[in-house]
């Protein structure tokens, strides 16, 4: 029997249907996954901002429009951005040291907007078909009330800078206590401050610092506290502890001066005149321009050019007060007889005009028919709370009291 040698033949394997698919699933995967992708960069591309934002703080000499000519606006279109901007503000009052966001083009770098912050909104300026327009917007904002205490060691200003306490606010205080505190020489190392006052804090992170609301401060180790009241007349002022006011009848000096050049005295050497004879006023020594205020509220008596004096402003006062402000450089245009002031007007300012050798102020308080000497005047208390509105102020004071002295105290939200 003839046999024949077998031949292995291989077998061939049957691939499920899915797996033969694999590979064309796995290309059209690949180019579906391609093609997506294609059309999300696309996507992408087309949510990307067209615009980015730049904030921009003005510096020394700068204006509204020599900002906007750096970011592409001729003259013209810089104007009609200040115009859109009139309704709600005056664009000369955006200068130096002010605040804006503009919003340019990311490619080419060209504005198309700007924000500019105010107090509780922000004015928002677009281009639109018919040109720019601006809008105001409220932002949201609670009020809260802080608390800053410190130990004198330095200065009243360096340790209540430390404190959370700004220049503005420092200042503010110096005004507040004029009448019993001096803030160069009467704090001494050890001595303390505690401030209350009102923050506005906005949902855009900027915080905003408001009136003091109360204050103690002790000067030589004796305390003294000012309390903000408004009157049921609507008049806002700082009281005393009894519900005196803290504001005089007159301020303690007409402007911010370098030196007292020549006191009230009945024996002065006259400087031009080489004779001894009295000075029945006072000399501020100042620079040239510097601003003269009215001390007190009045009438004005005169205005005009006086022989010796120069430019001369007089203020008759009441209860037989007046004041004469004399070799002033220039009085304001609209200042004449017979007009009101009030307490810290500008009247005038600083000059050499008439009998004097250099810029100074020459300062006269009258009363009656005699100079009398303004240093030497125990200045009265404005006003005195009396009846119902002392007791609406004591009610206020000792929460603030409180406020001034609790150690837990850290910060009291008011929404707005």
């Amino acid at each position: 029997m003839e046999s024949h040698p077998v031949r292995e033949q291989a077998i061939p394997r049957t691939r499920p249907r899915w797996r033969r698919a694999l590979p064309l699933c796995l290309v059209v995967g690949v180019v579906a996954a391609v093609q997506l992708g294609e059309r999300a960069q696309n996507r992408i591309r087309v949510v990307q901002p067209t615009a980015r934002v730049i904030d921009v703080t003005l510096g020394t000499g700068e204006t509204l429009g020599s900002v906007l000519s750096g970011f592409g606006l001729d003259a013209s279109a810089a104007r009609a951005v200040g115009e859109s901007l009139r309704p709600f503000v005056k664009p000369q009052e955006i200068r130096s040291g002010k605040r804006l966001r503009v919003i340019v083009d990311a490619k080419e770098g060209i504005m198309q907007g700007l924000e500019y912050p105010l107090r509780e909104a922000v004015l928002s300026v677009t281009s639109t078909p018919e040109g720019w327009s601006a809008e105001r917007r409220e932002i949201p904002s609670a009020r809260v009330t802080r608390v800053v205490r410190g130990v004198v060691s330095r200065s009243l200003y360096r340790d209540g800078t430390a404190a959370g306490l700004t220049a503005a606010q420092i200042l503010e205080l110096a005004d507040i206590f004029q009448y019993e505190v001096d803030f160069f020489s009467d704090f001494r190392r050890g001595d303390t401050f505690s401030v209350a006052f009102e923050e506005i804090r906005y949902v855009d992170g900027r915080r905003e610092p408001a009136k003091i609301q109360a204050a103690e401060v002790t000067a030589g180790g004796v305390p003294v506290h000012a309390f903000r009241h408004t009157t049921e007349e609507g008049e806002d002022g700082y009281f005393d502890n009894d519900g005196r006011s803290l504001r005089r009848a007159f301020l303690r000096a007409p402007l911010n001066y370098r030196r007292i050049s020549s006191h009230y005295s009945v024996r002065r050497m006259h400087p031009i005149l080489r004779t001894v004879r009295p000075h029945l006023a006072i000399d501020y020594a100042a620079a040239a321009g510097t601003p003269v205020v009215c001390v007190g509220r009045g009438t004005v008596k005169f205005t005009g050019w006086h022989e010796g004096y120069g430019n001369l402003v007089e203020v008759a006062h009441g209860n037989g007060y007046s004041t004469r402000y004399g070799h002033l450089s220039r009085i304001p245009p609209g200042l004449r007889r017979g007009d009101r002031v009030a307490q810290g007007d500008v009247i005038g300012y600083v000059g050499q005009t008439g009998h004097a050798t250099g810029p100074h102020l020459h300062f006269e308080m009258i009363q009656g028919q005699r100079k009398i000497n303004f240093l030497a005047l125990r200045i009265p208390s404005q006003q005195q709370l009396a009846g119902e509105e002392l007791g609406r102020f004591t009610e206020l004071r000792d929460r603030h009291l409180f406020l001034l002295s609790d150690a837990e105290f850290r910060v009291a939200q008011n929404p707005s």
